[in-house]
């Protein structure tokens, strides 16, 4: 019966890990991220002529997310992004792009395998002083992988003036995910580990002692 107990407290604690894993990377909310209303952030300081300016060029870019076809790629960088001194940083740690050449090859993969995009455009956060804004904004990512994996996104970065042109200059996508189940998930799994090892060290001990007094009997 001891065993049947500690098989089903396995189980428990496996469906309990599975729970947190899956609340970490759960179905973002589409409506709710591209829903005006909803936004979190304060529209910024930047005048409305700016503004409207910086917006069509997010327009544009939200274009190129959506259509993602590669023939557009030379056009799509030459009208959004600056080729001084040009940054993106992707979502994972090792995606960081320096020059117009590797940021063209970020868009160009992200184009062909990584997902469908869609920003709240409208209600985005914008700043500008002087040729210089920046901005923040929420949005979302359909991963090309399975309809049902897709993730909150954060996308921020700053923009320049460019021959009557905003431009970006850095980008930064992130993934706008609660890291905090997945903390408790490892440290379930950290007490797990440590009991069983504890059990195990006990276990031994006995096993050791049981086998020293049959050898004295012996």
């Amino acid at each position: 019966m001891k065993e049947i107990y500690q098989i089903l407290f396995r189980i428990v604690l496996l469906f309990i890990l599975l729970f947190l894993v899956t609340q970490v990377f759960k179905k973002a909310d589409e409506k709710r991220i591209l829903s005006p209303v909803k936004a979190v952030y304060s529209k910024g300081n930047s005048p409305d002529s700016i503004r409207k300016e910086i917006i069509e060029q997010m327009r544009i870019f939200q274009n190129g997310y959506s259509e993602r076809d590669p023939k557009n790629i030379e056009m799509f960088m030459q009208s959004l992004y600056s080729k001084d001194n040009l940054l993106i940083l992707g979502t994972m740690p090792g995606e960081v792009y320096t020059g117009y050449e590797n940021a063209t090859r970020l868009v160009k993969t992200d184009w062909e395998s990584w997902g469908n995009c869609r920003f709240e455009i409208d209600s985005a956060n914008i700043s500008s002083s002087g040729n210089t804004a920046w901005f923040s904004t929420r949005g979302y990512v359909e991963f090309d992988l399975s309809k049902f994996l897709v993730i909150p996104l954060r996308l921020t970065g700053v923009m320049v003036k460019e021959d009557q042109e905003w431009l970006f200059q850095l980008q930064q996508f992130q993934f706008d995910i609660d890291f905090s189940y997945s903390l408790l998930a490892t440290l379930l799994i950290a007490a797990w580990i440590l009991i069983s090892f504890i059990t195990l060290s006990i276990k031994t001990i006995k096993q050791v002692r049981v086998n020293d007094e049959s050898s004295v009997e012996y």
